[in-house]
């Protein structure tokens, strides 16, 4: 009877699993720069900055959080809320007033960054505001919460 184990230990099985662990090492990369761009806890790298950083607002307003923004979208969105603890309660898009009445369409606003944050939309809250530092006329705040309404509350007021 032969004994295949020596066979096994055979150069080719070396060469297989060197490949195996290489192919496994470049599967990994994408894995370790996906978690470098966490966009789960504040702050959220590059391109996105701090709302402090480009309008005369604090870095956290109460009631509305640490918001961070990629200025080439300013001032429409995704605006990206942090609460208090650091963590991500909402993805924010100001839509002015003027948008709606040109009967604008925006499509899959938010699908590529809640799928990058592996995150789930517990609710919608759309809101009038009539204007405030970095979108003065009217317009209306489309919030995606992320976490249930009573989180939401509780990290965007200190």
């Amino acid at each position: 009877m032969k004994h295949f184990l020596p066979k096994l230990a055979a150069t080719p099985l070396l060469r297989r699993s060197a490949g195996v662990a290489a192919t496994l090492a470049l599967l990994a990369l994408p894995m370790a720069s996906a978690q470098s761009a966490d966009l789960t806890k504040s702050p959220p790298p590059a391109p996105y900055v701090g709302v402090d950083t480009i309008l005369p607002l604090p870095a956290f307003i109460p009631g509305a959080g640490a918001l961070f923004i990629d200025p080439a979208v300013a001032p429409n969105g995704p605006w990206l809320v942090y609460g208090k603890d650091g963590g991500l309660v909402e993805v924010l898009f100001m839509i002015p007033v003027s948008q709606f009445d040109k009967a604008a369409n925006w499509s899959d606003l938010a699908t590529g960054l809640l799928a990058q944050t592996g995150m789930t939309v517990d609710h919608v809250d759309i809101t009038y505001n009539g204007g405030h530092p970095g979108m003065a006329e009217p317009h209306y705040h489309i919030r995606l919460v992320l976490v249930d309404a009573a989180t939401d509350k509780a990290q965007l007021n200190p």
